[in-house]
């Protein structure tokens, strides 16, 4: 096969014809590894396929989808603090008490039979405070006689409502929703944290599929530079049985076949490498044969076209939909919650306490709810009670942690800012610098090729050597994989630049609210 039909081949074939159609004269010692064939069974993948298989199955983007739904039961817990609570008591007391005679002859000893009751429902306010109603009934029966102490037996009901509402620390509607609203804080962070996961797979997953589509490329760029050195070599043997070359020219041949025969076996074991990072995104890899699957890429690359965009521009895009920045803001948010809470827990503790009771007896329990109800024994309270620590140190301190945590993370935010600023213009710069390298390398390729084909000729009228031809060669070949280096590079910086931008890897608008709703405060409220 002339090497000016492989050259062709290459550059303008879409793949490379099989390798091993043409029979070379072995070389000692060295494998025939343009023999070896992949028979597995190929699985065609179109960009797209990659993509929608990572949302479904990629490992990080289904543990995110189980730590959102994790949080959401956690807002529904914080919640449940303001569920009404229930409660209720039963039990039974027998006792017996001896008498001293006089007024209880013939009653030696009181047998006392009480059943007692209570049911309770409580509610914690959003003020802070707790609101708690209470009955409870007793009912009690001995063996003296009827009504010689008051009533035999005898029916004791209460009715109780109670409010205990802080006035300075742990008061109003701030401490009493904190859990709730650190709750629905952590549910929007998790959430903008399972985009970002979601942005940052699939981008991992483009930049799989097309490091995929070089690795294939280079395999066959790799089979291509071992055809050209056992051509060469062939041709030269032949020379050296006729006696017009020695013996060092063919050695020479051969060493270089060596090494290019270790090219093709590291670029096919960097195939099988990519292949299962690939895999290891797009399948749940639950069935054995999975694993045996020869992924195929099958879409072109973009073309390699330079990118009018101004970086600022891209930043006001990645400022507005950039989930890590959405989990910045919102853990400013929290922080400024936490030291808000932590003033107000300066003060001391004032609660304001008060109680209404009404109570009803009568031989009967049912009898005696009825003055209960029509507050004929009615009595209430009202009431203060204030409690200050002394140097009051750990509330102090507990301010100054939250202080310093809000200052944190607003300085957090602000170095994430500038990093992504950083990522942006990088990203633009590089989109830019390689579409231009693209056309270089294709450039670079195309006088390799014809400074191979000018040196073959001049080998073949005697005027050069081995040496140079195979020097030739491998300016060839380093040419075409850096060719193909730069083009499978511009494919993943093209996602890339939609992907810091917070776009999908398409560049298209994400599922989010936009992040002016956690623009964060310089101060918390007073």
């Amino acid at each position: 096969m002339p090497a000016a039909f492989l050259l062709a081949a290459l550059l303008c074939a879409p793949s490379l014809q099989e390798p091993g159609e043409r029979a070379y004269e072995p070389v000692p010692g060295l494998p025939d590894l343009l023999a070896v064939r992949d028979t597995r069974r190929e699985l065609p993948l179109r960009l797209e396929d990659v993509v929608r298989l990572a949302v479904e199955n990629a490992p990080a983007i289904r543990q995110a989808h189980l730590q959102n739904l994790a949080d959401l039961g956690a807002v529904e817990s914080a919640e449940g603090a303001f569920d009404p609570l229930l409660n209720g008591d039963l039990s039974f007391t027998y006792s017996e008490v001896p008498t001293a005679g006089g007024l209880f002859d013939g009653v030696p000893k009181v047998h006392a039979r009480t059943w007692r009751a209570s049911q309770g429902l409580s509610q914690l306010l959003v003020s802070g405070g707790t609101l708690s109603a209470t009955f409870t009934e007793s009912y009690t029966e001995d063996n003296q006689p009827v009504n010689f102490f008051g009533i035999n037996p005898q029916s004791d009901v209460a009715g109780t409502l109670t409010l205990t509402q802080p006035l300075l620390r742990g008061a109003w509607e701030l401490n009493a929703t904190r859990n709730l609203r650190s709750a629905e804080l952590g549910f929007d962070r998790n959430l903008a944290g399972l985009r970002h996961t979601q942005v940052q797979t699939l981008q991992a997953a483009v930049d799989a599929y097309w490091d995929l589509a070089f690795a294939l490329r280079d395999v066959e760029v790799k089979e291509f530079s071992l055809e050209l050195g056992m051509e060469l070599r062939d041709v030269t043997l032949a020379r050296y049985r006729a006696g017009t070359v020695a013996q060092v020219d063919v050695v020479q041949a051969e060493a270089d076949i060596a090494s290019r025969a270790g090219a093709l076996l590291s670029a096919r074991n960097s195939l099988r490498q990519a292949e299962d990072a690939l895999r290891n995104l797009v399948f749940r890899l639950q069935e054995t044969e999975e694993w045996e699957l020869a992924l195929l890429p099958v879409s072109e690359p973009p073309a390699p076209e330079p990118v009018e965009m101004d970086w600022r521009v891209a930043w006001e895009e990645a400022r507005k939909w950039r989930a890590d920045l959405r989990q910045a803001r919102v853990d400013v948010e929290q922080s400024r919650l936490d030291w808000e809470v932590a003033r107000r827990n300066l003060l001391p503790s004032l609660d304001l306490n008060g109680s209404i009771t009404s109570s009803g007896l009568d031989a009967q329990v049912g009898d005696a709810f009825n003055p209960v109800f029509d507050f004929v024994s009615a009595g209430w309270s009202l009431g203060l009670s204030f409690e200050v620590p002394l140097g009051n140190r750990t509330a102090r301190g507990a301010e100054q942690q939250a202080r310093i945590g809000y200052f944190l993370a607003l300085r957090r935010l602000h170095d994430l800012e500038r990093d992504i600023q950083v990522e942006v213009r990088d990203a633009v710069r590089n989109l830019n610098f390689l579409a231009e390298q693209v056309k270089v390398n294709a450039k670079a390729s195309e006088v390799a090729r014809r400074q191979l084909d000018a040196e073959q000729r001049r080998l073949e009228e005697g005027a050069s050597t081995n040496f140079q031809v195979l020097q030739f060669q491998e300016d060839l070949i380093n040419a075409l994989t850096a060719e193909q280096q730069s083009k499978f590079a511009f494919a993943k910086a093209w996602s890339r630049l939609n992907t810091v931008r917070g776009l999908g890897w398409d560049g298209t608008i994400p599922d989010l609210e936009p992040l002016e709703d956690f623009e964060p405060r310089d101060l918390p409220a007073d």
